[in-house]
């Protein structure tokens, strides 16, 4: 465990030095050519990403767009997201209720989330990836604390996750065409969903 610890803090802290190396293309000089490898490596990247919480998941996800045809690239990042909620929940079921008080206090959105959750959490997970309102290893953190139910939240989490896992690995498939209509047409629906 301590191994693992000094592992991502390594890795947290040469991402913040040097921001550069947090790009797809270098992403893809260090995933393995042997398709079965680079499914394990991109896996073990997800963990890592949603543990350091260094960079955003659209990264991998273009990443795997570039490596791998679509739609198996959607699949690849589907599996590493899938693995990185789960661990980011599991984190914060050890981390308990305490850590809930803590995020209610520091992000004000939290409280309306929290209020909302007991409704519908399905729906509520959904909304908290499809919109982004916070950041998705905090959201899985705080929601494995706050004691939800572990099916509504990752049904929810991974149909709200789809769309852009969806529009990320299209943007890795055609980034290397930068005049295509489709890459334009992908760039505008990433906008539209950003807005």
């Amino acid at each position: 465990m301590i191994v693992l610890v000094d592992v991502i803090l390594y890795v947290a802290v040469q991402l913040k030095k040097n921001p550069e190396l947090v790009s797809p293309e270098n992403i893809v000089k260090l995933v393995s050519s042997n398709p079965i490898i680079a499914v394990f490596q991109f896996v073990v990247l997800y963990l890592l990403k949603g543990i350091s919480m260094v960079f955003p998941s659209a990264i991998l996800n273009i990443a795997a767009g570039m490596v791998f045809e679509f739609p198996f690239s959607a699949l690849v990042s589907g599996l590493g997201i899938f693995a990185e909620y789960i661990a980011l929940y599991v984190v914060g079921r050890f981390l308990g209720k305490d850590i809930v008080e803590e995020f209610k206090q520091k992000y004000l959105i939290v409280n309306k989330i929290d209020s909302i959750q007991n409704h519908n959490s399905f729906f509520t997970f959904f909304i908290i990836r499809i919109m982004g309102v916070v950041s998705y290893d905090m959201a899985s953190i705080y929601l494995g604390a706050s004691g939800v139910e572990f099916g509504g939240f990752i049904m929810g989490s991974m149909c709200g996750a789809a769309l852009n896992i969806i529009i990320d690995g299209l943007v890795g498939k055609y980034i290397f065409n930068p005049l295509s209509w489709q890459l334009w047409v992908v760039v505008i629906i990433r906008g539209a969903v950003i807005a």
